[in-house]
């Protein structure tokens, strides 16, 4: 059999990609199989193993993926931040992460399971994406706050990074999550991740 060319090949590892993603629109993560990705793709399930051992290290891919495209939109902030005031750089973080809702919710829920069974290599590769992802965010502060050092830097990094890990889970409820609040008298928290992220971010760019 022919061997597939680069081109031929990255298409694949994105249809792969791309029917895990429908699936986890509308399956729980661990209701997810390697016979349902591989009724959503155009080629044999077997085929699915050359690129990924399990539906885990397909959606560590996704997860890459998402921090890819995060990666892009914060390189564009960057370009103009050095001219942006606090409040339109919060504005500008705020919709690049209201723009990864897919991103936000697997880091919210699935990550520990997709890095703990996936293999070191593949990991190693989502670990990339996460630091240039970082990278861009560190740009588009170091150029909106050009008086800030190191340490001041840090601590915005800090605080905002483990918000990306919580935020999802706060903007939204399964059904029977809202039925066990409601039993409880729990009160559900009515947040935007647009809005709590603009309001965090501007918090921290204007605290001394």
């Amino acid at each position: 059999m022919p061997r597939l060319s680069q081109e031929k090949s990255d298409a694949r590892r994105a249809e792969i990609i791309d029917a895990c993603e429908a699936l986890y629109q509308s399956e729980s993560y661990h209701d997810i199989t390697m016979s349902q990705v591989a009724s959503g793709v155009t080629f044999g399930r077997a085929n699915i193993y050359n690129y990924f051992q399990c539906k885990d290290e397909i959606l560590l891919a996704l997860l890459q993926r998402e921090h890819d495209k995060w990666t892009a939109r914060l390189d564009e902030l960057a370009d103009d931040a050095e001219n942006l005031d606090d409040e339109r750089v919060a504005e500008g973080l705020a919709q690049s992460l209201a723009e990864r809702k897919q991103m936000l919710k697997l880091l919210a829920m699935n990550l520990y399971d997709m890095e703990q069974n996936s293999r070191l290599e593949k990991l190693v590769e989502f670990k990339r994406s996460y630091a240039r992802a970082v990278e861009a965010l560190q740009r588009v502060i170091t150029r909106a706050k050009p008086s800030w050092g190191e340490e001041r830097r840090m601590r915005f990094l800090c605080s905002f990074l483990p918000f990306l890990q919580g935020i999802y889970s706060y903007a939204f409820h399964s059904e029977k999550q809202l039925d066990a609040m409601r039993e409880a008298g729990v009160t559900p928290y009515d947040l935007d991740i647009r809005t709590a992220t603009r309001d965090l971010v501007l918090k921290l760019l204007q605290e001394d």
